[in-house]
Protein backbone atom coordinates (compact mmCIF):
# COMPACT_ATOMS: atom_id res chain seq x y z
CA UNK A 1 0.00 0.00 0.00
CA UNK A 2 2.78 2.51 1.05
CA UNK A 3 4.34 1.84 -2.58
CA UNK A 4 0.88 2.14 -3.97
CA UNK A 5 1.00 5.80 -2.09
CA UNK A 6 4.32 7.04 -3.49
CA UNK A 7 3.54 6.23 -6.75
CA UNK A 8 0.18 7.98 -6.78
CA UNK A 9 2.11 11.14 -5.18
CA UNK A 10 5.03 10.69 -7.53
CA UNK A 11 2.61 11.30 -10.74
CA UNK A 12 0.43 13.64 -9.44
CA UNK A 13 3.56 15.44 -9.08
CA UNK A 14 4.71 14.92 -13.11
CA UNK A 15 1.18 15.80 -14.17
CA UNK A 16 1.62 19.35 -13.28
CA UNK A 17 4.69 19.54 -15.49
CA UNK A 18 4.26 20.40 -18.96
CA UNK A 19 5.07 17.22 -21.16
CA UNK A 20 7.77 16.54 -23.82
CA UNK A 21 8.67 13.47 -26.17
CA UNK A 22 11.29 12.02 -23.26
CA UNK A 23 11.84 13.41 -20.19
CA UNK A 24 14.59 12.86 -18.05
CA UNK A 25 14.78 12.40 -14.50
CA UNK A 26 17.02 11.44 -11.29
CA UNK A 27 16.56 8.98 -8.65
CA UNK A 28 18.68 10.10 -5.45
CA UNK A 29 19.49 8.00 -2.39
CA UNK A 30 20.94 10.17 0.61
CA UNK A 31 22.50 8.46 3.73
CA UNK A 32 25.46 7.98 6.04
CA UNK A 33 27.51 4.89 6.55
CA UNK A 34 29.81 4.32 9.20
CA UNK A 35 32.99 2.74 7.36
CA UNK A 36 33.45 3.95 3.92
CA UNK A 37 35.67 1.25 3.31
CA UNK A 38 33.29 -1.32 4.05
CA UNK A 39 30.81 0.33 1.91
CA UNK A 40 33.55 0.91 -1.21
CA UNK A 41 34.26 -2.74 -0.52
CA UNK A 42 30.31 -4.18 -1.32
CA UNK A 43 28.82 -1.52 -3.78
CA UNK A 44 30.30 -2.93 -7.00
CA UNK A 45 28.56 -6.44 -5.54
CA UNK A 46 25.43 -3.95 -5.15
CA UNK A 47 25.09 -1.86 -7.63
CA UNK A 48 26.12 -4.81 -10.35
CA UNK A 49 22.70 -6.44 -9.03
CA UNK A 50 21.19 -3.24 -9.55
CA UNK A 51 22.32 -2.66 -12.89
CA UNK A 52 21.44 -6.14 -13.88
CA UNK A 53 17.55 -5.60 -12.46
CA UNK A 54 17.14 -2.17 -14.20
CA UNK A 55 18.43 -3.23 -17.51
CA UNK A 56 16.74 -0.90 -19.64
CA UNK A 57 15.35 1.38 -17.19
CA UNK A 58 18.42 2.63 -15.30
CA UNK A 59 20.42 4.90 -17.75
CA UNK A 60 23.41 5.45 -15.56
CA UNK A 61 24.13 5.21 -11.78
CA UNK A 62 26.73 6.91 -10.14
CA UNK A 63 27.99 7.28 -5.95
CA UNK A 64 29.43 10.37 -4.07
CA UNK A 65 31.09 10.59 -0.90
CA UNK A 66 30.24 14.49 0.45
CA UNK A 67 32.69 16.55 2.55
CA UNK A 68 29.40 16.70 4.77
CA UNK A 69 30.03 13.08 5.45
CA UNK A 70 26.92 12.37 3.15
CA UNK A 71 26.14 9.37 0.82
CA UNK A 72 24.29 10.26 -2.64
CA UNK A 73 23.69 7.27 -5.17
CA UNK A 74 22.25 8.74 -8.29
CA UNK A 75 20.61 7.04 -11.03
CA UNK A 76 19.95 8.70 -14.26
CA UNK A 77 16.10 7.18 -16.23
CA UNK A 78 14.55 8.39 -18.87
CA UNK A 79 10.89 8.40 -19.39
CA UNK A 80 7.81 8.69 -17.33
CA UNK A 81 7.21 4.76 -17.25
CA UNK A 82 10.81 3.45 -16.75
CA UNK A 83 10.54 5.82 -13.36
CA UNK A 84 7.23 4.35 -12.63
CA UNK A 85 9.17 0.59 -13.07
CA UNK A 86 12.25 1.34 -11.21
CA UNK A 87 10.46 2.72 -8.07
CA UNK A 88 7.80 0.59 -8.47
CA UNK A 89 10.42 -2.88 -8.29
CA UNK A 90 12.75 -0.94 -6.31
CA UNK A 91 11.54 -3.00 -2.94
CA UNK A 92 11.42 -6.11 -4.78
CA UNK A 93 14.73 -5.62 -6.02
CA UNK A 94 16.56 -5.15 -2.88
CA UNK A 95 14.71 -8.62 -1.50
CA UNK A 96 15.73 -10.31 -4.37
CA UNK A 97 19.55 -8.89 -3.54
CA UNK A 98 19.06 -9.84 0.11
CA UNK A 99 18.39 -13.49 -0.87
CA UNK A 100 21.05 -13.74 -3.33
CA UNK A 101 23.56 -11.80 -1.31
CA UNK A 102 23.09 -12.08 2.46
CA UNK A 103 26.05 -12.05 4.07
CA UNK A 104 26.88 -8.69 1.81
CA UNK A 105 23.64 -7.27 2.32
CA UNK A 106 23.74 -7.84 6.15
CA UNK A 107 27.48 -5.67 6.36
CA UNK A 108 25.56 -3.19 4.14
CA UNK A 109 22.76 -2.92 6.12
CA UNK A 110 24.84 -2.60 9.63
CA UNK A 111 27.04 -0.08 7.61
CA UNK A 112 24.22 2.72 7.73
CA UNK A 113 24.48 5.50 9.94
CA UNK A 114 20.52 6.09 10.22
CA UNK A 115 18.05 6.02 7.70
CA UNK A 116 17.77 6.68 4.00
CA UNK A 117 15.95 9.43 2.47
CA UNK A 118 14.95 9.01 -1.18
CA UNK A 119 14.11 11.36 -3.99
CA UNK A 120 12.99 11.87 -7.78
CA UNK A 121 13.95 14.76 -9.97
CA UNK A 122 13.14 16.11 -13.45
CA UNK A 123 15.43 17.68 -15.68
CA UNK A 124 14.93 21.02 -16.68
CA UNK A 125 15.97 20.61 -19.84
CA UNK A 126 17.03 24.54 -20.78
CA UNK A 127 19.20 24.62 -17.51
CA UNK A 128 21.02 21.85 -18.93
CA UNK A 129 24.57 23.81 -19.62
CA UNK A 130 27.01 20.12 -20.95
CA UNK A 131 28.35 19.81 -24.05
CA UNK A 132 27.45 17.17 -26.74
CA UNK A 133 30.29 14.60 -25.67
CA UNK A 134 29.94 15.31 -22.24
CA UNK A 135 30.33 11.56 -20.19
CA UNK A 136 29.42 11.58 -16.23
CA UNK A 137 32.30 9.19 -15.74
CA UNK A 138 34.99 11.96 -16.99
CA UNK A 139 34.14 14.34 -13.98
CA UNK A 140 35.01 13.12 -10.65
CA UNK A 141 33.66 16.30 -8.62
CA UNK A 142 30.25 17.92 -8.27
CA UNK A 143 29.18 20.65 -6.13
CA UNK A 144 25.48 21.10 -5.56
CA UNK A 145 23.54 23.62 -4.62
CA UNK A 146 19.99 23.19 -3.18
CA UNK A 147 17.44 26.06 -3.30
CA UNK A 148 13.81 26.75 -3.15
CA UNK A 149 11.73 29.41 -4.72
CA UNK A 150 8.33 30.78 -4.20
CA UNK A 151 5.94 28.21 -6.20
CA UNK A 152 3.98 30.88 -7.63
CA UNK A 153 7.11 31.86 -9.15
CA UNK A 154 9.00 28.66 -10.77
CA UNK A 155 8.65 29.63 -14.38
CA UNK A 156 10.13 32.77 -14.20
CA UNK A 157 13.16 31.48 -11.96
CA UNK A 158 13.75 29.28 -14.56
CA UNK A 159 13.48 32.22 -17.43
CA UNK A 160 15.74 34.32 -15.28
CA UNK A 161 18.31 31.59 -14.29
CA UNK A 162 18.49 30.77 -18.33
CA UNK A 163 19.04 34.75 -18.83
CA UNK A 164 21.57 34.77 -16.43
CA UNK A 165 23.70 32.21 -18.10
CA UNK A 166 23.30 33.97 -21.61
CA UNK A 167 25.04 37.06 -19.95
CA UNK A 168 27.25 34.67 -18.59
CA UNK A 169 28.32 33.17 -22.11
CA UNK A 170 28.47 36.73 -23.00
CA UNK A 171 31.20 38.09 -20.51
CA UNK A 172 33.07 34.32 -20.80
CA UNK A 173 31.62 32.59 -17.72
CA UNK A 174 31.83 28.67 -18.95
CA UNK A 175 30.94 25.99 -16.48
CA UNK A 176 29.26 22.33 -16.41
CA UNK A 177 25.71 22.48 -15.05
CA UNK A 178 22.30 21.15 -15.29
CA UNK A 179 19.36 21.51 -13.22
CA UNK A 180 16.22 19.46 -11.57
CA UNK A 181 13.58 20.19 -10.39
CA UNK A 182 12.27 17.87 -7.10
CA UNK A 183 9.02 15.75 -8.05
CA UNK A 184 8.92 13.68 -4.87
CA UNK A 185 10.65 13.57 -1.87
CA UNK A 186 11.62 17.19 -1.63
CA UNK A 187 9.24 19.82 -1.69
CA UNK A 188 7.95 20.63 -5.82
CA UNK A 189 9.38 24.08 -5.23
CA UNK A 190 13.30 22.66 -5.07
CA UNK A 191 16.08 22.69 -7.21
CA UNK A 192 19.15 21.01 -7.08
CA UNK A 193 22.05 22.18 -9.34
CA UNK A 194 24.87 20.24 -10.34
CA UNK A 195 28.26 21.33 -10.98
CA UNK A 196 30.95 19.23 -12.74
CA UNK A 197 34.57 19.23 -12.54
CA UNK A 198 37.65 17.27 -12.41
CA UNK A 199 38.54 17.79 -8.91
CA UNK A 200 37.98 20.47 -6.38
CA UNK A 201 41.01 22.08 -7.14
CA UNK A 202 40.14 22.57 -10.72
CA UNK A 203 36.82 24.13 -9.65
CA UNK A 204 37.68 26.42 -7.94
CA UNK A 205 40.52 27.53 -9.63
CA UNK A 206 38.02 27.96 -12.30
CA UNK A 207 36.06 29.34 -9.92
CA UNK A 208 38.33 32.65 -9.32
CA UNK A 209 38.18 33.63 -12.69
CA UNK A 210 34.38 33.37 -13.20
CA UNK A 211 33.54 35.24 -10.59
CA UNK A 212 35.67 37.81 -11.14
CA UNK A 213 34.27 38.39 -14.41
CA UNK A 214 30.79 38.47 -12.88
CA UNK A 215 32.09 41.38 -10.70
CA UNK A 216 33.24 43.00 -13.60
CA UNK A 217 30.24 42.98 -15.49
CA UNK A 218 27.32 45.52 -15.26
CA UNK A 219 24.94 43.28 -17.04
CA UNK A 220 25.24 41.15 -14.75
CA UNK A 221 25.33 42.68 -11.50
CA UNK A 222 22.23 44.45 -12.50
CA UNK A 223 20.21 41.15 -13.34
CA UNK A 224 21.40 39.80 -9.51
CA UNK A 225 19.38 42.86 -8.21
CA UNK A 226 15.90 42.02 -10.12
CA UNK A 227 14.33 38.69 -10.57
CA UNK A 228 12.96 35.81 -8.14
CA UNK A 229 15.05 35.31 -5.41
CA UNK A 230 15.79 32.05 -4.01
CA UNK A 231 16.76 30.25 -0.76
CA UNK A 232 19.62 28.07 -0.42
CA UNK A 233 19.11 25.10 1.60
CA UNK A 234 22.26 23.26 0.79
CA UNK A 235 25.70 23.62 -0.82
CA UNK A 236 27.79 20.24 -0.57
CA UNK A 237 31.01 19.20 -2.74
CA UNK A 238 30.67 15.77 -3.86
CA UNK A 239 33.71 13.41 -4.34
CA UNK A 240 32.71 10.48 -7.11
CA UNK A 241 33.44 6.99 -5.19
CA UNK A 242 31.66 4.74 -8.21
Amino acid sequence: MKQVILLLSLFIGLSSIAQDATRHFFYMSESKVKDMDVFRKNFPVSDAFTRKMNEGVMKARVAHTSETGSLYILSFIDGDENVGKYIANRATNNNKFREANPKIAEEMSNNTDGGWRRSTWIRVNELQFLPADYKMENYNFRKIVMRTVPANEQEAFEKQQQKMHEIELKIGVKYLSTTWRATDGYPTNTYITILADNSILDFYTKYADRQEKRKNSKEFNDSMKTGVKSNIIRLDHLSRVY
